[in-house]
């Protein structure tokens, strides 16, 4: 079946990948690859990540073809930006307008998909320590500091708001960390609400370029996300679907399990 998307819309893609093998499974999904793709699988070191990245590329290969259904998703072929954003390399028309981006941690994966606009997501598993100490070193000295004035307890949480805020960033400019993350900050009020702000050095990008959301899927993640605004300043529709495997990825919509943090303005 294929799914329609519209330049209002983002939809925000969720798979768990279960730590057990399916041999069956797994092996459809590898048959999706190119050599290229496999040699890589192979060199991780730990079962679990080849596993991740086995069904990270299965994902977005057959999303990318329930909405583009005239490539098979073993046809995809992508390419990377100088920053090593990857992108799709060919396809008909339909394809170029498509736009996406993957993150995963732990046992979720993450995979947006918008319409001729640039976008960026994050997912950190929060379930672990917060390492609080690179904030000083990576964080503008603003957010820095509110950060530090937060209650002890709430630092954790705000420290992965602002990570994976900054990563959705990043990524959304498809410029990855050649992009110093101590050169723009996010303001968090009290409402869930954010605003980015840059330094002299970035003079290159504008606040009003981008807006952002922060999402909680679940008790042991955060995700973040950073989408192009449309130049008719329509509002933008998320839309959280799940994926139950790469090869059968339902358009089911979450409900109840994907929490609306905060919404972009």
């Amino acid at each position: 079946m294929q799914l329609h998307i519209d330049a209002h819309q983002v939809h925000l893609w969720h798979l768990y990948v279960a730590e057990h093998d399916d041999p069956a499974g797994d092996q459809a999904v590898m048959a999706l690859l190119t050599p290229e793709e496999r040699e890589k699988h192979g060199r991780f070191h730990f079962a679990r990540d080849r596993r991740r990245y086995l069904m990270t590329r299965g994902l977005i290969r057959s999303l990318l073809s329930r909405y583009v259904p005239q490539v098979a998703p073993a046809d995809w072929r992508f390419e990377t930006n100088e920053y090593g954003r990857p992108r799709i390399a060919e396809g008909p028309a339909q394809a170029w307008r498509i736009r996406f981006n993957i993150s995963h941690s732990a046992s979720l994966v993450v995979a947006a998909v918008a319409v001729e606009r640039e976008v960026g997501v994050d997912v950190e598993h929060t379930a672990r320590n917060a390492p609080l100490e690179i904030a000083e070193h990576f964080f503008s000295g603003k957010e820095a500091r509110a950060l530090q004035q937060l209650p002890a307890g709430s630092q954790p949480a705000g420290f992965w708001d602002l990570w994976t805020l900054k990563e959705s960033y990043i990524k959304a400019r498809g410029m990855g960390l050649s992009i110093p993350l101590d050169r723009f900050s996010f303001d968090l009020d009290q409402h869930g609400g954010q605003t980015i702000g840059f330094e002299h050095s970035l003079e290159d990008d504008s606040a009003s370029r981008w807006q952002f959301w922060r999402l909680q899927p679940d008790d042991a993640h955060a995700v973040a996300l950073c989408l192009e605004r449309a130049h008719d300043g329509c509002k933008v529709q998320i839309l959280c679907l799940k994926a139950t495997t790469p090869l059968l990825a339902s358009v089911e919509e979450f409900q109840g399990t994907v929490m609306r943090r905060s919404a972009g303005d």
